[in-house]
Formats: C-alpha cells, structure tokens, sequence
C-alpha cells in the first residue's frame, strides 16, 4: 500500500491533473485533456499508460475505447481519497468544509469564476458542487447577498461591509485556537491556528504581519487582550488589510470621530508593517475594537448610529429592568458579555455559536426568553442580532435556570416590626440558601393587594392560603420549625417533578392535520386565527409570533416551536399542528409545529411545562408516531393529556 501511495506522490502535476478531469467529468476524450493541460495527443498517451499501470493496484480500470471516450471502470473512491490526503491534504472532504472553500473562493475572486474551476479546486463533480452550492446560496441570502452569473462565471454581489461580515463569519466558524508560544528571547506570545480549509484563502504574509504587529502594539501600548479580544480584532485586521491590499475599502464616512491614543499608535505600526495607508473609515473600526479593549464607554462621540451608549452600567439597569425573573449572577454575566457583544455586533461582525442547535434543542425555555429579551436589547440599542447571538444569550439564561431548578420561592409574611422580619429573612438564607429563595418580606395588607407568585409562604402568624403551602415559625426560627419547613420544601419539589402542567394546556380544538407542503407564515396564521376565534390569544398575536421567528428560528430537526410573546395571550395553551408532508420553515422542513403560548397564569408552573416538553423533544419514536396520527384524541392520549374527551 505504501509503494502505492509513492507512485501517486511522484504523478506530474499533469497526469494527476487528467486523473481530476475524468473523476469530474466520467467520460472524457483526448481533446479535452489536451485543452486542460496543454499537451499533444502522443504525450497524452504516455501519461494514460503511466495512470494505467498506477491503477492495477486498485479496484479501478482505465479505459480507452475508440468512438466512446476515455473513463475508468470500477469503484474510484480509494482513488479519490488517496488522492485527496496524499496529494492535496488541504482539499475539503465534507460537505461544510465545501461549502466554506467555495464561499471563501467566491468572496476573495477578483474575477468570475465557472462551476468547473469551483468543482476542480474541491475535487468533486459538477453534481456534487451544485448541491453543495444551494447551501452557499443560502448563507449568502441570509447576510444580503447573492450570486451573479453571466457568460465569463458566477460573482458575489455585495457591498463591501457585506462581504466583509461574511468573511469575518466565515473565519471565526472555522476559527482554530490561540497558542502560546515561547520565543527565542522567552517572551510569551499568541499564534492563530487556522484551520486547513481557510489557509488558502488568505496570504500567509497578511497573517504574519498582523500577529506581528499586533505582538508589537502589546508590547508598546500595555494594553492586555483577552483571547477574545485579541481573536475579535485579529480577524478583522486579517480581513480589512487584505482588502485594503487589494484596494477594496469600506465607503468614507460622513462623521469622523476621535481616535484613541492606542487607536493611533496601532494604526501607525500597521502602516509600518505593511506599507500602506489606512483610510479614515478603516481607522474608525479598529477604533471601536481598542474602545472595546480598554473597557471604555462607547457612545455618540465614537460610534456611529449608536442611539444609546453601550456601557456596564446602562446595560446592567437595562436588564435589571427587562428580566422577568434574574439573580446577581445572570445580570453580571449578561453585563459582561452584552457590553462586548453589542460592541462587536456595531462592527458588523457576528461571532458563530456551534452549539446553537443544541441549545435551541436542549434548553427551549432558556431560548425562548433569549428571544424576547433580544427582541428588547434590538429595539433599545439599535442593533440586529442573529440566532447565534440569541444562544449565547440562552446559556446565560439556560445557567439560572439550572441554579433554581432545586429551590422554591418563598414570602416572608411578618405582623411585627421590620427588624423581627428581617432577622427571620436572614436565619431562612442561611439555613436554606440551597433551597429558598425569599422574593419579598411583606404584610398581611401587603399580601391582599398584591397577588401571590410564590410556592411557599413563611409566617409569623397563623393564616391559611388556599393551594399555597404556609409554615408558622418564630423570628428566631427554632430547630422544629426548621425542620419543617425543610419537609414542605421536599413536597413542593417532590409535586413539580410530578406535575401535568403540560398536559393540561393541550386541547384537541387545537391539534390541527394537513396533507400537503405549507410555508411557516401561512401555519402560523392558521393557528393564530383559531387561538382567537376560540379566546386563547389577541389580536396581533400572529404578527408578534412571525416576528420572533423572523429574529430567531425555532426549528429543530422537524421540530418547530414558535412562541406567543405574552402580551398576546389572555388563555395559556400549547397548540400542535401536525403534517406529514412538511412545513417549509427557514431553510428546514419541519412536520411536527408546538406553539407555545404561556402567561403569568402558568408562571409557577412553566418550569415542569418545559421539563415534560423536553421529554418529548428527546423521544424520537414518540414523534415519529405524532406524525403519523390523524386523529386529536389519539394525540392527546401519546402525549399524556388529562383532558382526553
């Protein structure tokens, strides 16, 4: 095997060239070999008779037949992949790394380029290609983009800052790690590991320089990147250099704006390094990455069309405000991370999420209040998130509710003075701080006025609410009340483990059938009509609900699971539609639709909706057989309703 691997590395460029051209084309004839390759028929042939010896060690056959053409016999996938690892190691082997190399192709041509020359540079057949290149369509349209075709080849057409987003996206999709590297003198510094099928799109003398000036900024302004940071403003220095190179520029502002001292020194080492002038509008977006960096505010004096600023401080009021249900460790979190993302999202440059399918499909609660809070955050600072930008979001949110999913909530109900409250709020949080959270101490009057949320009331005096558990203790909290207390608390646990919320939020006027193909709109419409007509929703309910879709797809698999934000709802209610035909729905095609409108009704009880909702979502063959039912009852039944007619 190892001399077979031999004689394939020691093939001229040309024979391995007319190896390309038949795996590619099937049936090929000698005037196609020699317009690829330039040679005469006579040293064609003693190419073909070298490739034909080469191939008597494979389950292949070369064929030369008069009047037919020149192809090979057998099963050439040995071929192709020895050729692929041994000869061309860079060459995409899936269908992501294709897509990615002719997205890369497309966007850093200056010139047309033919379905041929694309097919030739991934090593697969035209067939293959153009499959591939649905996807490619796909992701273009989806960052206001497209491909131009006329008689010379196909182009990307698209303003520069479009592309270069796409480009950005396309880098840190791919995105290797950051190394550490000593050098010579013992000095630390960082090295970008680029994967295999991005090298080649980018000069190599554009990735050096930009490390090594960025090492040299490092050095001079003491200014510390995090990995982050440093990966943040490295991709855009890749991209912008190279296109500043090739004289292709962002269009000239209207507004200059100051730029920071470091703003200006890395400016000037760049300039140095690579030998060019950066223009003023360029300057303004390494700008806003120094901005980042330092930790500075970034406003109306340093950046464009930005409404509000984005500061720790503004963002961490803004959420305190908008977060329904939060602790100190979900604000802080989301603070940090918001005051980076939206910084870098002024910038265009979106950050790519893998896990973002997992997490629309794990954590559908988490993900779903990552939508409505996105929603806000888009309204408030004039900026436009993706769905992977929402799932960065959903981990923030998905992580608190995993740190209450074992306490309950609780109120403090006190007839004496404040500070006898307070002392029993502060013996409760450290005895309990596992397992209670207290929301508000508060009075008897207090507790009228104001609806009770919590599943647990502790009091100093002796009072009775109906379906709310209450445990009377005294403000020094003694051992017995204590310990029962801890008893009420493994009940109302042990209930939400147990609980049919789901269940009864189903309702067969709601489970709808359909026979043929449909696009998501016109689904969606058909269940919103009905939620009104039968009392569940408002109008504008179906606006509301396309809208989150629009900002965040809830597609998973065939599943999809729209949402009614809650304003729109005056009944909870899960609807379910059903086709097994399929629902065209973003780029995927769904069968199976769970519209989810909850209010404050189900507030107490969202959390064992969501749990059972899970259940299902990971039962595979229970949705395979919800696909196939055509009846509601039947549904209802799978599904483990209560309200089975």
């Amino acid at each position: 095997m190892n001399e077979m691997h031999e004689s394939i590395e020691n093939l001229s460029d040309q024979e391995v060239q007319i190896i390309k051209l038949i795996l590619n084309s099937g049936v090929v004839h000698y005037s196609d070999i020699s317009k690829r390759i330039g040679r005469s028929r006579k040293t064609i042939s003693k190419y073909l008779d070298n490739i034909g010896t080469l191939l008597s060690d494979y389950q292949v056959k070369l064929v030369r037949k008069r009047n037919v053409g020149i192809y090979f016999e057998g099963d050439p996938s040995d071929l192709q992949i020895t050729l692929q690892k041994r000869v061309y190691p860079d060459t995409p082997n899936t269908k992501s790394e294709r897509v990615i190399a002719i997205l890369s192709k497309l966007l850093l041509s200056n010139k047309p380029l033919t379905i041929q020359d694309l097919a030739d540079s991934t090593f697969v057949s035209r067939s293959t290609l153009e499959s591939d290149f649905k996807e490619v369509k796909r992701i273009l349209a989806k960052n206001n983009a497209f491909v131009e075709t006329n008689h010379e080849g196909m182009q990307v057409m698209a303003s520069e800052s479009a592309k270069r987003k796409l480009i950005s996206e396309l880098l840190t999709m791919y995105w290797g790690d950051t190394m550490y590297l000593e050098n010579k003198k013992g000095e630390m510094h960082r090295e970008l590991k680029i994967p295999l099928e991005m090298r080649s799109f980018f000069s190599k003398d554009t990735f050096q320089k930009v490390l090594t000036s960025l090492d040299r900024f490092e050095k001079k302004s003491l200014l510390h990147f995090t990995d982050y940071e440093f990966q943040s403003l490295a991709v855009h220095l890749i991209i912008s250099m190279e296109r500043i190179i090739k004289e292709k520029t962002l269009a000239q502002s209207t507004h200059p704006v100051t730029l920071e001292p470091n703003t200006i020194q890395l400016i000037k080492i760049l300039e140095d390094v690579f030998g060019v002038t950066i223009p003023q509008y360029e300057r303004q977006y390494i700008n806003i990455h120094i901005l980042a960096a330092e930790g500075q505010p970034v406003g109306k004096d340093n950046l464009e069309k930005m409404a509000s600023p984005i500061e720790k401080n503004v963002i961490h009021k803004f959420l305190a405000t908008n977060i329904r249900s939060s602790d100190d460790t979900l604000l802080r979190g989301l603070t940090v991370h918001l005051t980076s993302a939206l910084k870098r999202l002024s910038l265009g440059l979106n950050l790519h999420n893998p896990y973002t399918e997992d997490i629309k499909k794990y954590f559908p609660l988490a993900f779903n209040n990552a939508i409505d809070l996105s929603a806000k955050i888009e309204k408030q600072f004039e900026i436009t998130l993706n769905e992977n930008e929402v799932a960065f979001i959903a981990l923030h949110i998905e992580a608190y509710i995993e740190r209450q999913r074992s306490m309950i909530n609780a109120v403090i109900v006190c007839s004496t003075g404040l500070g006898t409250a307070r002392l029993l709020e502060q013996r409760v949080k450290k005895y309990f701080s596992n397992s209670i959270q207290i929301n508000r101490v508060t009075s008897i009057q207090d507790l009228k006025d104001h609806p009770l949320v919590e599943d647990l009331v502790i009091s100093t005096i002796n009072i009775e609410i109906p379906n709310t558990p209450v445990v009377v203790v005294p403000p020094f909290l003694d051992n017995a009340s204590a310990k029962q207390i801890h008893n009420v608390v493994d009940q109302v646990l042990e209930e939400r483990q147990n609980s049919s919320s789901f269940g009864s939020l189903l309702n067969s006027q709601l489970i709808f059938f359909a026979k043929k193909t449909e696009t998501r709109a016109a689904v969606i419409k058909n269940i919103g009509k009905q939620l009104q007509k039968l009392g569940y929703g408002k109008n504008g309910i179906i606006e509301a609900a396309l809208n989150r879709e629009k900002l965040a797809s809830t597609a998973i698999d065939n599943i999809a699971m729209p949402h009614a934000p809650i304003e729109f709802v005056l009944k909870p209610c899960i609807a379910i539609y059903i086709n097994p035909q399929g629902i065209m729905w973003e780029g995927n095609k769904v069968n199976i639709v769970f519209f989810l409108a909850m209010n404050r009704e189900v507030q107490n009880k969202i959390e064992q909706i969501y749990k059972r909702f899970n259940d299902i979502l990971e039962n595979k063959k229970l949705l395979k057989e919800l696909v196939g039912c055509t009846n509601a009852q039947v549904v209802l039944k799978k599904l483990g309703s209560e309200l089975i007619e």
